[in-house]
């Protein structure tokens, strides 16, 4: 089986890269409040513009990814998402900020099926595609927490827009990970896709799968889950801030312990499920 170390280091790279825009958005939502002058109620549009991109180009493309390919999927997203970041510290505004957040959403969308389906074409067997799966996972929660450190690092009291520098260094590593990608080979040979099937007959069995009631009751913990994660991660950034009046390069750093905190949880959830039957 060929080395595919510049796939997984793109893999690996692109996770990196999404995490730290995704779990952004509390932290964005500060910034946009201190920069543009915007209220809190306006800078609350930044979580629909990510997470309904997510969730509208999800549903598209669930059917439609195979023909599409793993690859050229990564390449789309990474390439837009990096072309936005570098725009940004140009183009900067609060409409931008939306558009940036939406890119980003549509673009985890993209990725998040294109990896896991790609982990099974660059792994030789099972005990090294649970490996690397793991390997992926931590690293985006390390994406989550590097996060906070580097926007807080870019943050300059005397120049109001400074922190948008740290989108230059985002872009950065997104064509690097796109040109990693864009230079090696992946045999997709093996995905089965029956291109004569219409797409139509593709949404209808997702429809199908949806009203078991199995998933129903997944689709709701889901949404409960998030709801209560997202809720207090996308405003603590703000809260520190502005209810413990922190300065705001600490109120970005001091949120990551919430993710610390998530971290640690899940990692105890893996071992407790171990001995339970899920």
């Amino acid at each position: 089986m060929q080395s595919y170390w510049k796939v997984k280091l793109s893999i690996f790279l692109n996770y990196f890269v999404f995490a730290i825009l995704l779990n952004s958005v509390g932290t964005v939502i500060l910034q946009v409040q201190r920069t543009y002058g915007v209220s809190e109620t306006s800078a609350s549009i930044l979580e629909a513009f990510k997470d309904l991109s997510i969730a509208a180009v999800s549903f598209l493309v669930a059917s439609y990814i195979n023909r599409l390919g793993y690859k050229n999927a990564m390449l789309v997203a990474l390439g837009f998402n990096a072309l936005i970041c570098l725009l940004m510290p140009t183009i900067h505004s609060f409409g931008m900020t939306k558009v940036l957040f939406a890119v980003a959403g549509a673009g985890f969308a993209l990725i998040k099926v294109s990896v896991y389906g790609t982990i099974g074409l660059v792994t030789a067997d099972k005990k090294e595609h649970i490996s690397l799966m793991n390997f992926i996972e931590s690293f985006f929660m390390i994406g989550i927490l590097t996060g906070y450190f580097i926007f807080s690092g870019f943050m300059d009291d005397s120049t109001p827009t400074a922190w948008l520098n740290v989108y230059y260094v985002l872009g950065g590593i997104a064509l690097v990970a796109f040109a990693l990608l864009l230079t090696t080979s992946l045999d997709e040979s093996s995905l089965k896709t029956d291109t004569t099937k219409p797409i139509l007959e593709d949404f209808a069995d997702m429809f199908r799968l949806v009203i078991l009631p199995l998933v129903l009751v997944f689709v709701i913990c889901a949404f409960t889950y998030v709801l209560i994660e997202q809720s207090i991660m996308s405003w603590l950034p703000t809260f520190n801030n502005k209810v413990l009046h922190l300065p705001a390069a600490l109120s970005i750093q001091m949120a990551s312990l919430l993710a610390i905190a998530t971290a640690l949880g899940r990692f105890l959830a893996g071992v407790l499920l171990k001995k339970l039957n899920w």
